[in-house]
């Protein structure tokens, strides 16, 4: 199975971790499929499974508060805290972007590609830019995920799962609203391609 690898520079990010009823939201240390798929349906229009990984050193952890206007009553609510990556020593945050290669989705879409990433990019955050392609077909092997993705794309990913930790992801199913999906978080147990684990393991279950 082939892939499309993305290496991108990222000014900084906030892909948040949804906490019901938090002011204090952290931020994840992964790009999951629903990031990946709203950022190049936002710029290209096309549907496009993918996920990434940030590179290690290459960011650090702040926090940024910020506070919801009331468009009626033209009042700020209670501020949230959320973190951020941001660069760490570098000019940029690195990161890889793992892009499912099928006969409409080809590697000449993302030459010099810029688009935005994440939340809160009215304040800044997001902005990315593809600066390496490459095709590759990486090899099948046991262990830990690294990534989040819907369980029921799994199988587009060439991922079959052993032992499951499951979450949500947020799926959108018009311009202003959505669903919360199931989704296979990090840590899980799985046959995938090595690029997709933390750690491999001859763990038998």
């Amino acid at each position: 199975m082939s892939f499309i690898k993305l290496n991108v520079e990222i000014d900084s990010v906030i892909i948040g971790e949804r906490v019901k009823g938090g002011i204090y939201r952290p931020c994840l240390e992964t790009i999951p499929s629903s990031t990946i798929r709203g950022a190049f349906k936002n710029c290209l229009g096309l549907e496009i499974n993918g996920v990434g990984i940030f590179v290690k050193d290459t960011y650090q952890i702040k926090d940024f508060v910020y506070s919801v206007k009331d468009k009626f009553l033209e009042t700020a609510k209670m501020p949230f805290v959320t973190e951020f990556l941001s660069p760490n020593g570098n000019s940029k945050i690195k990161a890889e972007i793992y892009i499912v290669k099928n006969n409409v989705i080809s590697p000449k879409l993302f030459k010099g590609l810029e688009f935005y990433l994440g939340a809160l990019k009215s304040k800044g955050f997001g902005k990315t830019k593809v600066i390496e392609i490459e095709e590759i077909s990486p090899d099948i092997k046991q262990g830990f995920l690294n990534v989040r993705i819907y369980e029921d794309e799994c199988d587009k990913f060439n991922i079959t799962v052993l032992s499951p930790i499951y979450g949500y992801l947020f799926y959108p199913t018009d311009i202003v609203s959505g669903i919360y999906k199931m989704a296979l978080l990090e840590n899980s147990l799985v046959k995938a391609p090595e690029i997709f684990l933390k750690e491999e393991t001859f763990y038998d279950k």
